[in-house]
């Protein structure tokens, strides 16, 4: 699709803007960062500490902190999954250019992408396919990219950055900053070479951009697809069709340098039935099972404060082995 021509550096920086992440950010109630700021220890600083943030910003002296990893329980389940969140003055960097350059990133995505979008979700995923179903799409690549958050490459995406923005520096300086930043788990500092962090305001746009090559491209061959971050359907009128969509599908993501996740990926049709996005497809319709209770999460234990003696101190000991 055609590119966005906006003054987008600007309009991240703007009072009104940054005022809106903060309360944004605020009112999500998150947890410290890696720098042990509370949201309640950043407000005390007041609009000084909004100013002083644009000022870096501006001026390019802006350098996040380390983002903050730690796991998380999964309801209901012995597995966990690690998020890894920024400080809240990054929070409130990564909202500003959330809110002024979400439309800029929405004028890029396709239809049949229906994850982290304003007015779209799970229910205009399922209602997508119910209709595909209708019109005679009985199979389905039901496909999983593997560990697509962790395995990104940072080089490909910055060139899609890049590109939207029409190759103005400041901001694909800045969206660097956030793909490539340290990671401090309370053992460790390490640079992220690849993958976009889950628990940063940004990677949800920023997925779907990187995503929205597939969605281009199954499109140019009449594919019909439906997306929902890194899980989607590709659906078939045969099984010889869907065995087509498999192998173009592997080839693309290959392009990309991605693949599809063997143990979560198959040819599915209506007629036995296959569960997408929590509801169950069989024949013509769908049905979406009752949620189970949930158990309340088990607390989760943050790594300590990172100070700056201890990050000199994990810094060195990286170079050094």
């Amino acid at each position: 699709m055609s590119q966005v021509l906006l003054d987008s550096f600007e309009s991240i920086l703007a009072p009104a803007n940054l005022l809106n992440a903060w309360e944004r950010v605020r009112d999500n109630r998150g947890c410290r960062g890696s720098d042990g700021e509370t949201i309640r220890g950043f407000a005390q600083g007041g609009f000084a500490r909004l100013q002083s943030l644009v000022d870096d910003i501006r001026s390019g002296d802006y350098a996040p902190y380390p983002l903050l990893r730690f796991p998380v329980p999964k309801r209901n389940s012995s597995s966990v999954r690690y998020l890894s969140v920024p400080t809240v003055r990054d929070r409130v960097a990564q909202a500003a250019a959330y809110l002024a350059l979400k439309d800029a990133f929405e004028h890029e995505f396709e239809e049949v992408s229906h994850a982290y979008r304003e007015g779209r979700g799970v229910h205009t995923a399922l209602e997508n396919i119910r209709r595909l179903r209708k019109q005679g799409f009985r199979y389905a690549v039901d496909a999983d990219v593997a560990a697509f958050f962790d395995n990104v490459p940072h080089e490909r995406l910055l060139a899609k950055i890049d590109k939207l923005f029409a190759g103005d520096k400041r901001l694909v300086d800045l969206f660097e900053k956030w793909i490539r930043v340290e990671v401090y788990d309370g053992q460790t500092i390490r640079a992220l070479d690849k993958g976009i962090p889950q628990g940063s305001v940004v990677s949800p746009m920023l997925a779907n951009l990187f995503l929205d090559e597939l969605d281009e491209t199954l499109m140019h061959f009449d594919r019909k697809l439906v997306r929902y971050a890194d899980d989607f359907l590709v659906l078939s009128r045969s099984p010889e069709e869907a065995a087509q969509n498999l192998e173009l599908t592997e080839m693309v993501l290959e392009e990309m340098q991605l693949k599809l996740n063997p143990k979560k990926t198959e040819i599915v049709d209506f007629d036995r039935g296959f569960k997408f996005l929590g509801a169950i497809f069989l024949l013509d319709d769908f049905y979406q099972p009752l949620p189970k209770r949930q158990k309340p999460p088990p607390p989760v234990e943050l790594p300590p404060p990172l100070t700056l003696k201890r990050y000199f101190e994990l810094r060195w000991r990286s170079r050094t082995g």
